[in-house]
């Protein structure tokens, strides 16, 4: 009796490219903080959503959502 063999490994072809994007984010200004967000998903203050201080705005390559 044979028992089939499968492999899981996709071919070359069927790769998923990330496709990068210069995308604005606001960065925490705080030194001790290493906070951002997408500008799509920022809060209406524009303060960090971990720590609280104020944030800068930034140009980030970041994968395409």
């Amino acid at each position: 009796m044979e028992i089939p063999i499968f492999y899981g490994k996709r071919a070359n072809d069927d790769k998923i490219e990330t496709i990068m994007m210069d995308t604005e984010v606001y960065s925490c200004s705080s030194d001790n903080c290493n906070g951002w967000m997408r500008k799509d998903f920022a809060t209406a203050d524009l303060h960090c959503p971990i720590c609280g201080h104020e944030t800068v705005k930034e140009i980030r390559a970041l994968p395409k959502i």
